[in-house]
């Protein structure tokens, strides 16, 4: 099996250290990379864990959908507390934890593409990118858990992640029950969760193509059947081969497929006019879900612009928003049509220093 190396990101001109890791979690080998290190000898998994200093970690209630629509929403509910000037925003998402809340991870994509090229410089092409406090699991009896990295202290608690110099540590931490990390001690929970990152910050642009979960594999599979056994030129064309049984069969088996999907939206007894209700209602969910996703791309490359209202019909959405300068619509304009919408404004009105536009998104035909 390939062994994974973990590679601590430095800055440029030092040495970064690394651990390379058997499958099973073992360290094969303790090293740094120069500068102008040489490519290993033989293949390895890159993992790179960076300055938690440069990442912001939070643990909100999203809502249970795939990756894409969650990283939208963990920007709308933090707009006004995240300072994104010029777009740079760069939003990762991992799962959830006890409670329910998943925990999301806010940098820059500035900061990301020059880790990557540092990291590149080094011939390092990591999978999987994590900032050092999340490398931390949480202290069983409750404690929370410090480590240093350099000149940093990386603090993991329940429900709290943060790394920075260490009178700002401390002062964040107070009198909270702690335990400070040994070498020992750090190494074998580093290795561990080596194989399993609790988030991987290359997401989005620097994830893959695609990033929808199997599940949508499989829901396609199902609507299709639906739509097949729902016309009548099919039927009728099956009827030439199969009997009654053989259709109900077929009925039964798109029925299941569906409940395999969504138990809870589909319940068991279930006839087919219910799966398509249901199936129709999925699908009106996703159009909103995918244009809004959409649409807050396009707003987190237009700086000033904030979304005042919301609201989904069928047509599409139709928003308010404020923003600062008239060109400030043509920049979102342009940056819809990148990814797919229409963007047209209906009205316009203006108050002072701020200008309100209410505006239709659909998609492109």
């Amino acid at each position: 099996m390939t062994p994974t190396r973990l590679v601590f990101l430095s800055t440029p001109d030092q040495p970064w250290p690394c651990l390379t890791i058997s499958e099973a979690g073992a360290v094969l080998q303790r090293g740094v990379l120069q500068p102008d290190a040489a490519p290993p000898e033989t293949p390895v998994i890159d993992r790179l864990v960076v300055p938690g200093a440069d990442v912001v970690a939070r643990w909100l209630d999203l809502p249970d959908r795939n990756d894409r629509q969650a990283r939208s929403a963990v920007a709308f509910l933090l707009q006004d507390d995240i300072a994104d000037e010029g777009g740079d925003l760069h939003i990762s998402v991992g799962g959830s934890d006890a409670g329910g809340q998943r925990l999301a991870a806010i940098t820059s994509v500035s900061r990301v593409q020059g880790w990557l090229d540092a990291a590149a410089a080094r011939g390092v092409y990591p999978v999987s990118i994590t900032p050092d406090y999340l490398m931390l699991r949480p202290d069983d009896e409750g404690r929370t858990i410090v480590a240093g990295f350099g000149d940093m202290l990386a603090v993991r608690g329940q429900g709290l992640a943060f790394a920075a110099e260490r009178t700002l540590a401390e002062a964040v931490l107070g009198d909270r029950p702690r335990r400070m990390l040994a070498l020992g001690e750090l190494e074998p929970m580093l290795t561990r969760a080596a194989v399993s990152p609790e988030i991987n910050l290359l997401q989005g642009v620097f994830g893959p193509r695609s990033e929808q979960p199997a599940v949508g594999n499989v829901r396609r599979m199902v609507i299709l059947a639906l739509v097949l056994l729902a016309s009548p030129v099919v039927l009728s064309v099956a009827r030439i081969g199969v009997d009654l049984i053989a259709a109900q069969q077929a009925e039964s088996r798109s029925i299941a497929g569906a409940r395999a999907v969504w138990p809870r939206a589909i319940p068991a007894g279930s006839d087919i006019e219910t799966v398509r209700t249901k199936l129709a209602e999925q699908q009106t969910a996703d159009r909103f879900a995918d244009l809004s996703a959409d649409l807050f791309t396009a707003i987190e490359r237009t700086p000033g612009a904030q979304i005042d209202s919301l609201v989904y019909g069928p047509a599409g959405l139709n928003v308010g928003l404020s923003y600062g300068n008239y060109s400030d619509m043509d920049q979102l304009i342009a940056a819809g049509g990148r990814v797919g919408l229409l963007i047209t404004a209906d009205s316009t009105v203006t108050e002072g220093g701020r200008i309100t536009s209410d505006i239709s998104v659909r998609r492109q035909p």
